[in-house]
């Protein structure tokens, strides 16, 4: 509340400076957008979304999701690096099952991550070069984008062809990075050919280069002791007093190439066809992650052995869109289907010494997941121009594949255990899950100033897993002949009800309630030898939303003022969780509740200055946790970890990696000299809160951290200039814990996901 007085305040004073310079040729620009699946703009969209265009991803350096959501509201992150990125809205935390809990669409093809990976619901991470514009919903979206959409959607929307002519865009960057060993360099281009008088391509490239600045760092040995079932937490011991046999610098290097060919084809006036075909390839020497011990001001990662831990993440993406215009209707038939191959390993030596087999052995664990997905949705929609009565309807048909393997061996396994190939643990995993659904979703002005709408989505969901594991710590030594099929189905009816009441044209005030699942999921087998335990299969979970929320526009349309508060009831959370033998496996881990409030100002102070600030707050919790969790918080709390949960009879258990506040505030000045050139400055300051996340067994609580970013340009015509320093106080921030731990988690210490340090550098761009 504090902070909607304040930014209330802000935009009083923002319109008062205004008053005193004189009249404004032009107000806060309007962004149209499509996420109701008709055209309007944000200010006359009765939900909180948040649209950036092309032209303000170019102005602002932002070039992946990951850095438009640091200056968006209550949207937060776990990303151990570009490609394993994971987005939370509101406090729904992705951190467990088989699918996210926010939706990531590139146009129209819902890109979901691996299903049974142990990685995450880890995104492609598109590079938005030549981009129309992104999207933001917040709040379950079930009715229109499905399930895995039940804290919010993502859309990506490129740049699409057109007739007018040839035209085209070039740009270069390099930078340095404080303590990486290379520069970063990155080339984009774009063209618009008009082939025909009805037949457009555009053909975009891009590849960057990004420097690495964390170390590998081998020690000559790790001094910890083997860790038995049962006993009590270790702490990694003075790795620093080790002696240094040798250092790998800078490994998180990133290297990415990548290029989309999209098309347009008008046939008749009421008919169109677009193609897009898209091929990413980025590759990582590491992760952006530190160990904790000794913490962020070393920056690196220790081991006994010079194990490297490369990541790599080939897309490809083709969509066919065509649309026919009826009159009455548009009939629109999209089609996607997508194939994304991902590779990384991870030193597992320490971990697994901790579990109790001893010596130290070099072991590199690997893990392969090929997920490929086609889609098809159907749907006829009243037209845009439709003022009274608006109306969408149609199908929806998904079927995704997942192959997920993990194997790590060493030879003294086989020659000291007989096991055969050295195998510690192999899985080869197919998961398959169908969805098919039925929407419908419609709006009616009951007077001029009054429209309710209402939606539904039937969906039903059929998966299957083929659990099939072996090795030392696998359920056989050897291979087994026959894997264990899983299946499990269930149906859904999410619905939405939204009442929006705009008195004057400038103001828009609505209530929503709605609702959003995810498809419940299956585990791996965990060996009951070790653990002492079995991973149940887990079923779907839910969510209802209620919402309250403006958008107004002040002063003429110099200020704009968005705000809501909502309230989440949150059933069968789907969570990961630990066992204290060091395996992780899904389950529902309880009911739980998020609620807070949001905040957006955007503010003209002069012609030349504009202020755009936003926050949110949210409190997520799990309020009734299963036993297993409780019970594990409460044993596992070390001396100051600060846990939640005193006695297993009255725990409330924060739900995993929810900043429980964020903020962002920018300056942008421009203004134009000597009647040619442009010039313009930002600043922009993104503040993250406090996280609670997930340690090697209890909870860990990371600090609150802010990152300050300066973009300065100056353009003439065709050609624009820029220079910029992101992170000016080389913040080294914890951004979450263990979020790449597919491997066994390591008593005594963790790996802490950071961003990147001191970064300056040159923009020099050309449109034709």
């Amino acid at each position: 509340m504090r902070m909607y007085v304040l930014l209330t305040a802000c935009a009083c004073l923002a319109g008062a400076a205004y008053a005193q310079t004189g009249p404004q040729k032009k107000g806060v620009e309007e962004i149209v957008v499509t996420a109701e699946r008709h055209a309007s703009t944000v200010q006359k969209t009765a939900i909180s979304i948040t649209a950036i265009s092309g032209a303000q991803l170019q102005a602002r350096g932002l070039t992946s999701v990951l850095d438009v959501i640091k200056e968006l509201p209550g949207v937060s992150v776990r990303s151990a690096g570009p490609g394993q990125t994971e987005y939370e809205a509101r406090g729904l935390s992705s951190t467990g099952g088989a699918a996210p809990t926010v939706g990531f669409y590139l146009n129209d093809v819902p890109m979901s991550p691996p299903a049974a990976a142990q990685t995450g619901k880890v995104v492609i991470d598109p590079d938005l070069y030549d981009i129309a514009s992104v999207e933001v919903l917040r709040g379950p979206q079930g009715t229109l984008f499905g399930s895995g959409s039940m804290g919010g959607t993502i859309r990506v929307l490129t740049s699409q062809p057109n007739f007018n002519g040839y035209s085209g865009s070039i740009e270069a960057t390099t930078s340095g990075t404080a303590g990486g060993n290379r520069p970063n360099a990155g080339l984009n281009a774009a063209v618009n050919i008009p082939v025909t008088d009805n037949f457009a391509l555009r053909i975009v490239g891009t590849e960057s280069e990004r420097s690495g600045w964390i170390d590998r760092v081998v020690v000559d040995d790790i001094p910890t002791l083997p860790f038995a079932p049962g006993s009590s937490v270790l702490v990694r011991n003075n790795i620093q007093d080790a002696p240094v046999k040798s250092v790998a610098h800078d490994v998180n290097t990133e290297d990415l190439q990548g290029f989309r060919i999209s098309a347009l084809w008008k046939p008749t006036d009421d008919t169109s066809v677009k193609g897009m075909f898209l091929y990413q390839d980025l590759s990582m020497g590491g992760y952006d992650e530190f160990d904790q011990p000794p913490g962020s001001a070393y920056q690196a990662h220790y081991t006994t052995f010079n194990t490297g831990e490369p990541f790599s993440d080939v897309t490809k993406v083709l969509s066919l869109t065509a649309d026919h215009d009826f009159g009455f209707a548009t009939l629109t038939s999209d089609t996607g289907f997508w194939k994304r191959n991902e590779r990384q390993s991870q030193d597992a030596s320490e971990s697994v010494y901790t579990l109790g087999y001893t010596p130290l052995l070099n072991l590199p664990y690997t893990e392969h997941d090929v997920t490929q997905q086609f889609s098809e949705e159907i749907r006829l929609a009243s037209p845009d121009s439709s003022e009274r009565f608006k109306w969408v309807a149609g199908v929806f048909y998904d079927d995704l594949r997942s192959l997920w393997v993990e194997y790590s061996r060493n030879n003294y396994i086989q020659t000291v255990d007989g096991i055969p190939n050295g195998t510690l643990f192999e899985s080869n995993n197919p998961y398959e899950i169908r969805q098919i659904a039925f929407f419908a979703n419609v709006a009616y002005k009951i007077i001029p100033t009054v429209e309710f709408t209402a939606g539904f989505r039937f969906n039903r969901y059929e998966n299957q897993v083929d659990l099939a594991e072996w090795g030392l710590v696998g359920l056989e030594p050897a291979e087994p002949s026959q894997a264990q099929k899983t299946k499990s189905a269930a149906n859904s009816v999410t619905p939405k009800f939204n009442l929006s009441w705009s008195p004057t044209p400038d103001l828009l005030t609505y209530v929503t309630a709605s609702e959003g699942y995810r498809p419940g999921g299956l585990n791996q087998q965990v060996p009951v030898g070790i653990c002492g335990a079995t991973a149940p299969a887990y079923s779907s979970d839910s969510v209802w939303n209620y919402e309250i929320g403006e958008k107004a526009r002040l002063f003429n349309g110099l200020v704009t003022l968005n705000s809501d508060v909502y309230y989440d009831d949150w059933r069968n959370i789907q969570q990961l969780l630990l066992l204290n033998c060091g395996y992780e496996y899904y389950n529902n881990a309880g009911n739980g509740r998020t609620f807070g409030p949001e905040v957006e100002l955007t503010g003209k102070i002069t012609p030349e200055l504009t202020i755009s600030a936003n926050g949110a707050y949210t409190d997520a919790k799990i309020t009734k946790p299963i036993p297993l969790l409780a019970e594990n918080i409460v044993a596992n709390a070390l001396p100051g970890s600060n846990p939640t949960c005193l006695a297993v009879s009255n725990c409330v258990v924060p739900i995993l990696n929810v900043p429980n506040y964020t903020g962002s505030v920018s300056l942008n000045y421009s203004t134009t000299v000597m009647d040619t050139y442009e010039l313009t400055g930002r600043i922009t300051d993104n503040y993250i809160g406090p996280v609670t996340d997930e340690d090697y067994y209890p909870l860990v609580h990371l600090p609150p951290y802010n990152i300050i970013n300066l973009r300065g340009s100056v353009s003439k015509g065709k050609w624009t200039f820029a220079l910029f320093i992101n992170n000016l106080t080389n913040k080294h921030a914890a951004i979450s814990s263990n979020n790449t731990s597919f491997q066994f988690n390591t008593p005594g210490f963790a790996r802490y996901s950071t961003n990147q340090p001191l970064t300056g550098g040159i923009d020099l761009a050309y449109k034709f």
